[in-house]
């Protein structure tokens, strides 16, 4: 379990190689990136939505008069 965490790792920062302090700040703003993305989806999922079903109305129909 102290393997997986490693929180002791991430208190001694200045000994912490680059590699480890990038994937910290990773770890530490992915639930932002997370809200945002849940905002945007909770916003505009009607809209996204409607155009999709548009795209996909708008090609079925035209399967057809592609061959000619």
């Amino acid at each position: 379990m102290k393997k997986i965490f490693q929180w002791e790792e991430y208190l001694n920062w200045k000994n912490m190689s680059k590699e480890q302090k990038l994937n910290f700040k990773r770890a530490c703003l992915f639930p932002f990136l997370v809200y945002l993305v849940y905002v945007f989806l909770n916003q505009y999922s009607f809209a996204i939505l409607l155009l999709l079903v548009l795209y996909f109305l708008i090609r079925f129909k035209n399967r057809n008069k592609l061959g000619r």
